[in-house]
């Protein structure tokens, strides 16, 4: 009877939380509550934060069915970290064995819960100001976070890394040595991530710019900002998508069109 009025609970939850899922425009990407939530890696469970505010309910849900199998409940407000404006939802190390859920934006201190899948053993880490998750490597070892710097939609940004084992932030923030800048500007607009997590691409919006790919190495914690020759409004860079085609190419897509592509191994970009 319990498990039954559970579930009921749970999917009242998601109806009511999954709509309010929004990103920031320009600043912070939030989180999502309820909804689609992030597709583990067999493929087959799916990991969904339901949240009353005080409490998340973080719920491990067939994808065939749609069954609760398990759950746990965590103390304050976590979701499922967007990556992107286009909602692309991310947190699920492809070794299967970690999830990480974000606290969301707007907060004057930002948390993190990290959760052992098998064990839904949690660790909970914080940083003063507005943070958001970027990637996590394959193996869990690292976990990559922007760090905003100042406010407002045009806020500055870096890219951190946090040591899961040493449990601490690596002073070194994560930049593309080639450009030397060590802050970026722009607005997480799509995400195309690599079928064993390393590589995570993200292509950002930029009001007075083009648009360009920041490639993630999540493995060897470098980074490359990959400029795209593409002459169009913000407005138009927000409609453009990433996908990986087979394992050297990056297509990004306008609409129906390609109108650029990216050499994965070399990073020379083709324009269509």
């Amino acid at each position: 009877m319990r498990t039954a009025l559970l579930v009921l609970t749970l999917a009242a939850l998601t109806v009511v939380s999954a709509s309010g899922a929004a990103a920031a425009g320009g600043g912070p990407v939030t989180v999502l509550h309820g909804g689609k939530g992030v597709m583990a890696p067999d493929g087959e469970t799916r990991y969904i934060a339901l949240t009353t505010g005080r409490h998340t309910f973080l719920t491990i849900v067939r994808v065939r069915g749609g069954n609760v199998v398990r759950w746990r409940m965590l103390r304050g407000s976590f979701g499922v970290p967007l990556v992107a404006i286009d909602n692309t939802t991310d947190g699920a190390s492809r070794d299967g064995g970690k999830l990480v859920l974000a606290s969301p934006a707007g907060g004057t201190t930002t948390r993190f819960a990290l959760i052992d899948t098998k064990t839904l053993r949690l660790t909970q880490i914080a940083f003063p100001g507005s943070w958001s998750f970027d990637a996590i490597s394959p193996d869990a070892k690292t976990l990559f976070l922007v760090e905003y710097v100042g406010t407002g939609p045009n806020a500055s940004y870096r890219v951190r890394a946090y040591d899961v084992a040493a449990r601490r932030l690596l002073p070194t923030p994560i930049v593309d040595r080639t450009v030397g800048r060590k802050l970026m500007r722009g607005q997480a607009v799509t995400r195309a991530t690599t079928r064993n997590g390393r590589w995570a691409y993200t292509l950002y919006a930029r009001m007075k710019h083009e648009p360009f790919v920041h490639a993630l190495d999540t493995k060897r914690r470098k980074a490359l900002c990959i400029g795209l020759p593409v002459d169009m409004p913000k407005g138009e860079q927000i409609e453009l998508r990433l996908r990986l085609r087979g394992a050297r190419t990056l297509v990004v897509r306008g609409g129906e069109k390609s109108v650029a592509a990216v050499d994965t191994r070399t990073f020379v970009v083709h324009k269509h």
